[in-house]
C-alpha cells in the first residue's frame, strides 16, 4: 500500500504536467521558442517535485529509517539547489526566453499548491 503523501505527490506531478501542457499549447501558435521555454520552466518544477516524490516513496519502502526533520531540510535544500541550478542553465541558454521560462516555473508552482489544496477525500488516509 502506498501512503497518502506519495499519492498526493503523484497527484501534484499530474497537475504540473497537465498545467505545463495547457499553458504551452497556445504558445505553439505564437512562437515555438516561447512554447519550448514554457515547457522547460514547467519541466524544472516537475523535476523538483519528482525528486520529492521519490524521497517520500523511499521513506515508505524503508519503515526502519523514518523521515526526520534533518532529512526533510536536507531534501528541501537539494530540491532548491536543483531548481536554482536548472533555472540558471535555462536562463543562460540562448535557446529559451527567460520570461517564458519563469512563467512555466511559476505555473508549475501554482499547480503544486492547487493540487495540495484541492485534496480529494480518498487521500485522507482512512481506507
Amino acid at each position: 500500500m502506498v501512503s497518502s503523501t506519495v499519492r498526493l505527490g503523484s497527484r501534484i506531478l499530474g497537475w504540473q504536467v497537465v498545467g505545463t501542457v495547457l499553458l504551452s499549447t497556445p504558445f505553439w501558435w505564437i512562437d515555438a521558442r516561447l512554447a519550448r521555454s514554457v515547457c522547460v520552466g514547467g519541466g524544472i518544477g516537475i523535476i523538483a517535485s519528482a525528486y520529492l516524490v521519490f524521497v517520500q516513496f523511499k521513506h515508505v519502502l524503508q519503515p526502519a529509517r523514518p523521515a526526520t526533520v534533518v532529512t526533510l531540510f536536507i531534501n528541501w535544500f537539494v530540491k532548491t539547489v536543483l531548481v536554482l541550478g536548472l533555472l540558471m542553465v535555462a536562463m543562460r541558454s540562448s535557446s529559451f526566453k527567460p520570461p517564458a521560462v519563469l512563467l512555466g516555473l511559476a505555473m508549475s508552482l501554482v499547480c503544486y499548491w492547487l493540487a495540495a489544496i484541492k485534496r480529494p477525500s480518498n487521500l485522507s488516509g482512512s481506507e
